[in-house]
Formats: structure tokens, sequence, C-alpha cells
């Protein structure tokens, strides 16, 4: 039997409650999630704000400025729309709503404090680096602990090779966890940049499944695996994705359709998925 973990891609959210918000995040965990993944940016007034790109952002609320000039008062006045997001949405991108109605924080910017907030003690947060910036690490780490949280609650994972390095070499405690998109139409030396990872003491190496992106094969994960890496995948957001997670022998994966991976898994032999 094949067991990997299902990761709630920037909560649990739906055509009516946006995503990498207070309430998705609260909705993961009350239905059972213990992994929930989520993006983190260094303003320059100084705030972490969860938010995922300068698209979400001006998707979601008409605002054109860029997240790191966000002043803590558009962060405090802000209100996303999910109808914005979903008439610009492709069709099946987004999962359908539910029969539950948004809460009062549904459409907020949450802050890095009120979402460590909603981790339970037995939760891990994966928080990805974005708008990196030298007082992150340390930021990140006074709020998590002000929460009670511990490094055993955390991932750290970020796209840039640089900005994970040195949020690691301040904060070596952390696991770390190297994003990596592989296009199908490039040339990346993806085990090179395996080995890389593991001389520079990151825990997890996380390659794309999306649309674009060229599956490895499984003797590429023997190699990296020999690293000493974890192997995990992000972007499994269809059943075909998750066959090829389960046949490369993923350990996790994050999906932005919670739920309704549970039920691709039942058509997949010898997988179980882990909430």
């Amino acid at each position: 039997m094949t067991r990997i973990r299902n990761i709630a891609h920037r909560g649990l959210w739906n055509a009516k409650v946006p995503q990498n918000t207070i309430d998705a995040f609260r909705r993961a965990w009350a239905a059972g999630a213990t992994w929930v993944e989520t993006d983190f940016h260094h303003t320059s007034a100084g705030q972490m704000v969860c938010l995922h790109a300068e698209g979400e952002l001006l998707r979601y609320s008409g605002c054109e400025k860029r997240i790191a000039d966000l002043s803590p008062s558009d962060v405090a006045t802000i209100r996303l729309d999910p109808e914005r997001f979903s008439a610009g949405a492709r069709p099946g991108s987004i999962p359908e709503p539910d029969d539950s109605d948004p809460g009062p924080d549904a459409f907020r910017i949450p802050l890095l404090d009120e979402v460590l907030a909603t981790v339970p003690p037995h939760g891990t947060l994966q928080a990805e680096i974005k708008g990196y910036s030298t007082q992150y690490a340390d930021i990140f780490d006074g709020a998590a602990r002000n929460a009670g949280l511990s490094e055993d609650n955390i991932v750290v994972s970020s796209f840039d090779f640089e900005a994970l390095a040195d949020f690691h070499a301040r904060k070596p405690a952390y696991r770390t966890l190297l994003l990596v998109g592989v296009p199908k139409n490039g040339d990346k030396d993806v085990l090179g940049i395996a080995r890389k990872s593991a001389e520079a003491g990151f825990w997890a190496f996380c390659p794309g499944l999306c649309d674009g992106d060229r599956p490895l094969t499984p003797a590429e994960v023997g190699v990296i695996r020999a690293t000493g890496l974890s192997f995990r995948v992000y972007g499994v957001n269809s059943p075909e994705a998750l066959r090829v997670a389960a046949t490369l022998g993923a350990e996790a994966f994050t999906c932005n359709h919670w739920r309704r991976a549970f039920d691709w898994a039942r058509d997949v032999p010898d997988l179980e998925l882990l909430p």
C-alpha cells in the first residue's frame, strides 16, 4: 500500500471562499487536514502578509499595487471578492462552492500571526517564502514562537534557492523544501539542483506536476532520493496527476481540490491518502 500526504494548497477554498484567507485555513483544519500550504510576503512597511502573488491580489480585489508596497491601511481595508476570481478562472480550476456560508474573516488579507494562530498543535503549516528580505527569518521565527508553535509545526518552502538557503542558514532547525518547476519544453538540470539542495542542507525537493511541467522519471527520482532528500510534488490537481505522483512514490503533494483528491484515490490501486 502506497501512502501519500494530501496537503491543502492555500487552505480549503472554493468559488465562494478565497484561497489564502483565515476562513480557508480554518475550514481546512476543521475538515481534518493536518498539512496546509500558504504564502507569505514581507512588505516594505514591515508586515508579513498572506497572499500568493500580484495576480491574485488584482483579480480578487482590483488593487493594482505590488504586494511589497501595500501599506498597513491597505492590508486592513482591502476586501477580496471571490466573484472576481471565479469570473477569470479556467473551468474546473477552482473547487465548487459548498453549502456553508463564508465566515467573517473570509475576505480579509491575513497577517502572519493570524495565520499561525489557526494552526492546531498537531498541524503542519508549509509556508512558502515570497517577497523575501533579510528580516524575514527572524520575523517568521518570532511569530511562530509567539503562536506557541515549534519547528515541528512548520516547513518553509520556496522557488528561490538563494532565499531558502539564507533562511536555512539563519534558522537551521526548520525543515526547508525547494520548489522546482520543470518545464516540458526546457532543459533544466534537475538532478544538479537536487544535489545542490542536499549540499545546502535542505530537507525536501518538490518538482511540479502542473499542466506545463515535465514529470520526472522514476530513475531521476531514485537519484534524488539517494541524496537523502524527501521527494514531494506540487500541482496535483487532477486524477491523472495523482496517478503520476503515486507512480513516482511521492511522499506528499499539494492540491487545490483537497476533498476531491480522496475520491480520485479510490480509483488508484493500492493507494491511501493521508489528510
